[in-house]
């Protein structure tokens, strides 16, 4: 975790913290506001398919999918477990910069968080 909180832009990296794979935070459309020539994101960029993609293994034990995967870490080890169901709580971002808007909305930062309601947090 950095020191400082940074404003989060597409591309980023997230987690989720029963995932087992990393994500990049996606923005299909930019709201018009930039980092370093790089779209800012803001607290309702939560949607699961367009903003934020599954994180390969749940190892939360509320999973209930009765199905079991197999996947390749990014470092090139093998895991196996229940897939990733993505089911988000409906909530926007969590812990947001709102003193600063990006189109009228709170800024993500690298302290924002996002829930499942499997358990896990991103």
């Amino acid at each position: 975790m950095p020191e400082q909180s940074e404003y989060v832009v597409r591309g980023a990296d997230i987690y989720c913290d029963c995932g087992t794979h990393p994500r990049k935070i996606n923005l299909p459309v930019s709201h018009g506001s930039f980092v370093s020539e790089k779209p800012m994101m803001n607290e309702t960029d939560c949607k699961p398919e367009i903003n934020i993609s599954k994180f390969g293994i749940c190892t939360h034990p509320s999973n209930t999918s009765g199905e079991e995967v197999h996947l390749i870490l990014p470092d090139g080890r093998q895991v196996s477990g229940k897939p990733c169901l993505l089911m988000l709580t409906g909530e926007p971002w969590t812990r947001t910069k709102t003193s600063v808007k990006v189109e009228g909305q709170s800024a993500l930062t690298t302290e924002s968080e996002l829930y499942c309601t499997m358990g896990g947090k991103i």
